[in-house]
């Protein structure tokens, strides 16, 4: 079957979450999604019996292989959830990737998919083309299954708001998004201790640490070159920061000459200068993720943007340093958003393969996953928020985590955004283009021109289902 590839696709953890204000998520921080049914409401791969303990008839001793992303969050939670499905089901196997697209797409088109796919990493499987390839269960089942470790609740109940809604497809969940991110700036609190800096809160705040910084031969700014993903967050956020709400809802929407706003001319724009000046870490364009968040924790450059699993990705070298959360400080003297307003999501999406030999347990493993004591631990061994209410309650295990659950509790506006699940060529158009601005090798009249053509191209694409906000 083919398919376009911009059709619509999941809101992994580097989309966002729809309507919740993050002070109600994260008053208490949970986890949750729906499971699977066959085309009949009934589980497939089930040959188990079916009681209220084991709720899709998981069968033992059948064996169950998990597709692990191998990024930010780590092994060790898969780990754990391993040993825990082990124990009562017997064998389970999780194999790690890199990079899921080029090693799973094909065994959904052979017909041997895993029984969980853990669908986040620099290059993730479309879920758009995978739904309409009828390639994946729907979730509903596990949402409507009780919860894990807490009787009385069904699964969608213990999850915090906007979970369900971030893995919809077409009105129906078929993925499960694991982790709570916040997204931000980060830096080296201990760095700006040191030197009696403060993260700023306005553009003119920002110059003038910018060039204090610069007479030390600090970067004020760097970013992970290489993946554009990550600088297409902050054109994005800039963009709601200048224009407001409607500015991204008018490019979520395709409509004409959105990338042409004055929006995103003063977003793009402020991207440049701070280029011109000499402000950005030199060579950014070119290196790669690990190599610029390390610069930060080294006291080489003050900001990088990224989301709350930095800390944990980088634990091994992150030394005594202490991150911390700098919102979108104001980028001109009119912006329409707030100062505080953050961007915050569900992400980390999760899926079972309708093909798979085993989806019963595909999305047990899933339930066991959304009980508060896996969702506790997975926030000890990542420093990270999961997406179940009230697991991470009462953990003081981070300065970063602390940091980032403050900045998104005290948040007057969530930026949200829907066309990088949407419309995955003009996600990437804007990255690549971003990247560019960033080296100094095009201008933000450039930036705008080539984004608004790859715009155009998938609103004149009658292959490529248009979508619509539901909270415009």
């Amino acid at each position: 079957m083919t398919v376009s590839p911009d059709s619509p696709s999941d809101l992994t953890r580097r989309t966002v979450l729809r309507r919740a204000a993050a002070a109600g998520l994260l008053a208490t921080p949970a986890a949750g999604f729906l499971a699977a049914c066959g085309d009949d409401g009934s589980t497939d791969g089930a040959t188990g019996e079916k009681t209220k303990d084991n709720p899709f008839g998981v069968a033992k001793d059948k064996g169950l292989e998990v597709a692990g992303f191998d990024g930010g969050f780590g092994k060790d939670y898969f780990e754990f959830n391993k040993t825990k499905f082990s124990g009562k089901y017997g064998k389970a196997e999780v194999k790690y990737s890199k990079l899921i697209l080029t090693d799973y797409q094909p065994r959904f088109y052979g017909g041997n998919p895993p029984d969980v796919l853990n669908n986040s990493s620099p290059e993730t499987i479309p879920v758009g083309n995978l739904v309409k390839g009828d390639q994946l269960v729907d979730l509903t089942e596990l949402l409507n299954s009780d919860s894990y470790d807490e009787p009385g609740k069904k699964v969608k109940d213990t999850l915090v708001a906007g979970t369900v809604e971030s893995g919809l497809h077409d009105g129906k969940p078929y993925t499960l998004n694991y982790a709570y991110s916040i997204y931000a700036h980060w830096y080296n609190q201990t760095l700006f201790d040191k030197e009696g800096w403060k993260a700023p809160k306005t553009w003119a705040e920002f110059t003038t640490l910018a060039e204090a910084a610069k007479a030390k031969g600090i970067a004020a700014y760097t970013f992970q070159g290489i993946h554009s993903w990550y600088i297409h967050n902050v054109v994005n956020e800039w963009i709601w920061k200048v224009g407001g709400k409607s500015a991204i809802v008018a490019i979520d929407h395709l409509e004409p000459n959105a990338w042409k706003s004055e929006a995103v001319k003063g977003a793009v724009e402020h991207l440049a200068e701070m280029v011109g000046k000499g402000w950005v870490q030199a060579g950014a364009a070119g290196l790669d993720h690990t190599t610029t968040q390390q610069a930060v924790i080294d006291g080489k450059a003050l900001f990088i943007w990224c989301g709350s699993w930095l800390e944990g990705e980088m634990a091994k070298t992150i030394g005594n340093a202490k991150l911390s959360v700098a919102a979108p400080w104001d980028i001109t003297t009119a912006d329409k958003a707030k100062f505080g307003t953050i961007h915050a999501a569900p992400g980390e999406g999760f899926v079972v393969p309708k093909k798979a030999k085993n989806t019963a347990g595909g999305l047990e493993f899933l339930r066991m996953m959304l009980s508060k004591e896996s969702a506790r631990k997975f926030a000890e061994l990542t420093k990270s928020l999961p997406v179940v209410k009230g697991a991470a309650d009462g953990l003081t295990i981070s300065s970063a985590l602390t940091s980032a659950s403050k900045a998104a509790a005290e948040a007057p506006e969530v930026i949200t955004w829907f066309y990088e699940g949407w419309y995955p060529t003009l996600q990437k158009a804007v990255g690549t283009q971003a990247t560019e601005l960033m080296a100094g090798r095009i201008t933000p009249a450039q930036f705008m021109d080539e984004v608004q053509k790859a715009a155009d191209a998938v609103a004149k694409d009658d292959k490529i289902t248009k979508q619509k906000r539901t909270d415009a």
